[in-house]
């Protein structure tokens, strides 16, 4: 399928070879960014029909925010030379 910025790939189970946003984040804000990739398997959802397991996305939305505040705090301890 064509679109205005070029072909739409829409393969399923193919290694995604992506780091294009880590690139940027690394050579724009080096020393200060941090782009971290997170994949998520389809456990939210059923692959053949499309359907969402509402309960499941907001199970997996809860421990990613979760996630926030202890990352936030032990990058703020890296900046300050903790380990």
């Amino acid at each position: 399928m064509e679109t205005s910025t070029g072909r739409l790939d829409v393969r399923e189970n193919v290694r995604f070879r992506g780091a294009h946003l880590s690139r940027w984040v690394n050579t724009r804000y080096r020393g200060l960014g941090c782009a971290l990739a997170l994949e998520f398997r389809k456990t939210f959802m059923d692959e053949w029909t499309g359907e969402v397991d509402q309960a499941r996305l907001v199970e997996l939305r809860d421990a990613l925010a979760a996630t926030h505040e202890p990352v936030t705090a032990a990058l703020a301890q890296l900046g300050r030379g903790g380990r």
